[in-house]
């Protein structure tokens, strides 16, 4: 697996001669390669386009880390301080999502983003006192 990712991690694919790895882009990938395999996991217009980029990035550089500063943290104090600053980035987010899924009916990319933490929140809830009610801000009901 090294060979492909110097990481050594998956998913990593060997795509017409060149190493690819990292989930969201290998999403990217396939979605430019195989546009007639649906649905889309982007909206048609640029600019809808854009905005699910924008918002997935806000998942892979505050709800992601956030997730691991809460989980990481011994001591109780930060531990309850890690938990507010990562109730906070998921309230930014919820402040756009559309419902059921974050642009509407149409699942994207945020969502893809989203859902491997989503998934694995009882790890907090079990650990870290971490709640889906606590955050507020529809959620729990997105989630």
């Amino acid at each position: 697996m090294s060979d492909i990712n110097p990481k050594g991690l998956v998913p990593a694919i060997e795509y017409n001669g060149k190493a690819m790895y990292e989930s969201l882009i290998l999403c990217e990938l396939f979605e430019d390669e195989f546009p007639s395999f649906g649905p889309s996991i982007f909206p048609a217009a640029p600019i809808d386009r854009a905005y699910v980029r924008l918002w997935t990035d806000h998942v892979a550089k505050q709800i992601v880390p956030g997730f691991f500063r809460v989980l990481m943290a011994q001591e109780q104090e930060k531990q309850e301080a890690y938990l507010e600053e990562y109730y906070k980035s998921i309230r930014t987010l919820c402040t756009e999502v559309k419902g059921p899924y974050f642009f509407g009916e149409q699942f994207t990319l945020v969502d893809i983003a989203l859902a491997p933490w989503v998934v694995r929140d009882y790890l907090l809830r079990d650990h870290r006192g971490y709640d889906r009610e606590a955050v507020g801000n529809g959620w729990k009901e997105y989630a």
